[in-house]
């Protein structure tokens, strides 16, 4: 395989096709922090194969229906199907179908405890379950302390009903870890009902997994909290889904400002129109293009009849008796230059000043983490100088306490779920190392040929258009227990999956029999494949060496983001030297892997 060489303008350095190089050719394993096996879950379901599609997604993410509907899908962007016609494979919506379509529930069988040495988890979100789950499946015993009833986090203190079915989350939270053998205290403060300190005397390793839900104040340009900000109707989103999410009273008035761009936010206005609103209006301080909302989720607001105004920063909450919010008055902004985060600074303008008639604001533009709780000066813990939120090292996921682990949102802020799976994930090989277990071996990476490939000949997936999520009627949305996206049918999700271009498939050509005859180059759809002259290909690496005083001879360059997978060069060759490859790799403990999953050949 080449890469084109920049410095060297049109000339070719050559790549030694490590396991390293395969796994960072499949661009949405590498964009998923859990690194999803996606491209094998993908085919699978384009065969129906649904409930080994659920199993290998709950292999690596822990929770496959819960992000199936929620995930950040930070693999989408990064897919080569972009390249083809714009539209990414839907990746999260697929996962769910894997979860809505299975045959079977799949409950999990009980590991053995083969392990002396005990673990305690604070929080069962995200990152503990993550954490919970592999160190499970190790062999530890897992205690998890939780304050809430369910596990879940914030899946179920954070993400509305009308998005996530309790259902799903009771399923793959609750009673996945009773499954595996868990043991998850709940409504167990840690703070008030047990300390770290006594967590660390009774427990061999400690992680800190407790979120982050701490509601950022309401400030104005000037980074002060602005006038008005005490008064009643004035809510905390994450505090306010959490309300609604667990049946408590809740209040949402007629006329809803919400402040912020980012998930939170637009779970608030959505929130509000189902409770009841008749005027929601979602105010952020730069432009539309650099909200960090998914753009489906603004399309979906807006199909609700949620207003976005762009450029506007709140001065002060108003009030006509001195108690109850009236209006916000905010100014509007123009962009300067890019400030610490990359993003363009908003700049007030003078003389722009208005009033929004308002009776409830809901501040929905970030959490920070309460570290209050976590006795750091007993522990003579180094933290942070904001919310003494423990640091620790990216490397091994544990502070300066030997033993005292943290992660996910807890110490990296609020993000998303699947980022905070991935940490659990790895601070479960970091808790492993520190109490003396070995790593899972590596096994030797493989490369299977598939024969009698001929995706090209027999399927027309690449002009298969992109399916949007399908979703209730508007007249039907206004409750806050009915999923609001009812999922693609089997039939749906068959032909989305399709669509992909199965990235962990690689096409090898033969040069001990190939004739340079260009025939793959002809018929290649996307120009991919091309012949150069051996003056052209960077002289004196591996592959090259004795050929430096050739007259003639070529190379076969392939370029990897151009290919479709569609085996056409396969046919055409007349020698056979061409064939289509999978590659097959598992990491050391199975963090990355390309599963051996069976898969059909197209032929």
């Amino acid at each position: 395989m080449f890469d084109p060489n920049s410095e060297l303008e049109a000339r070719y350095q050559s790549v030694m096709t490590t396991p390293d190089w395969y796994q960072t050719n499949i661009p949405c394993q590498v964009g998923c922090p859990a690194h999803t096996d996606v491209s094998t879950y993908i085919g699978l379901i384009s065969q129906a194969r649904f409930d080994e599609a659920y199993l290998l997604n709950r292999k690596c993410n822990i929770v496959p229906g819960v992000l199936g509907r929620t995930c950040a899908r930070p693999c989408e962007p990064v897919c080569r199907r972009n390249k083809i016609d714009g539209k990414p494979i839907a990746i999260c919506w697929l996962k769910r179908a894997s979860a809505d379509h299975r045959e079977y529930q799949h409950r999990a069988e009980k590991p053995p405890i083969t392990r002396e040495k005990t673990v305690a988890i604070v929080g069962a979100g995200s990152a503990g379950l993550a954490c919970a789950r592999d160190l499970r499946e190790m062999g530890y015993p897992v205690t998890i302390y939780e304050a809430d009833a369910v596990a879940g986090g914030v899946m179920v203190n954070g993400i509305p009903v009308w998005r996530l079915p309790r259902t799903v989350t009771y399923e793959e939270t609750t009673r996945y870890m009773a499954d595996l053998g868990v043991d998850v205290l709940y409504n167990t403060r840690v703070g008030r009902d047990i300390t770290v300190t006594d967590l660390l005397k009774q427990y061999d390793a400690v992680y800190l997994g407790a979120g982050c839900y701490v509601s950022n104040d309401i400030t104005g340009p000037d980074n002060k909290i602005v006038p008005g900000a005490d008064l009643k109707g004035v809510e905390h989103g994450i505090k306010l889904l959490a309300k609604t999410n667990f049946g408590e009273p809740a209040f949402i008035g007629k006329k809803v400002v919400v402040l912020g761009g980012g998930f939170t936010a637009m779970d608030c206005c959505r929130t509000s129109i189902r409770f009841g609103a008749d005027k929601v209006y979602v105010l952020y301080r730069r432009s539309k293009e650099e909200m960090g909302s998914d753009e489906y989720e603004v399309d979906e607001a807006e199909f609700e009849h949620v207003e976005f105004m762009y450029l506007v920063s709140q001065l002060e909450v108003t009030t006509k008796d001195g108690v109850h919010v009236s209006g916000l008055k905010v100014i509007r902004n123009k962009l300067g230059d890019p400030d610490a985060s990359g993003r363009r600074r908003p700049i007030p303008v003078p003389g722009s000043e208005f009033i929004i008639e308002a009776d409830t604001v809901i501040a929905a533009f970030g959490q920070y983490s309460d570290a209050s709780w976590v006795q750091a000066k007993e522990l003579n813990l180094q933290v942070n100088r904001r919310n003494g939120v423990p640091l620790v090292d990216r490397e091994t996921w544990m502070t300066n306490y030997p033993g005292l682990f943290a992660g996910g949102d807890f110490t990296e802020g609020s993000r998303n779920l699947i980022g905070a799976i991935g940490d659990g994930r790895d601070a479960a090989i970091a808790i492993n190392r520190y109490l003396g277990g070995a790593d899972k071996p590596a096994e030797a990476a493989e490369e299977i040929e598939l024969p009698d490939y001929r995706r090209g000949m027999v399927d027309d997936y690449e002009s298969i258009p992109f399916q949007m999520m399908p979703g209730l009627p508007l007249k039907d949305r206004y409750s806050n227990t009915r999923e609001t996206e009812t999922g693609y049918t089997p039939e749906q999700a068959v032909e989305q999956a399709r669509r992909c271009l199965q990235c962990q498939l690689n096409i090898m050509i033969d040069p001990s029999i190939c004739i340079l005859c260009s025939g793959c180059v002809d018929i290649c759809p996307y120009d991919c494949i091309s012949m150069e002259g051996l003056s052209r290909v960077v002289k004196g690496d591996l592959m090259h060496q004795g050929t430096e005083n050739w007259r003639g001879g070529a190379d076969m360059i392939i370029d990897e983001e151009k290919c479709i997978r569609c085996g056409l060069c396969i046919v055409r060759c007349p020698t056979d030297a061409i064939s289509m490859v999978q590659f097959e790799v598992a990491s050391p403990n199975d963090r990355w892997t390309v599963s051996k999953i069976p898969m059909l050949n197209i032929r």
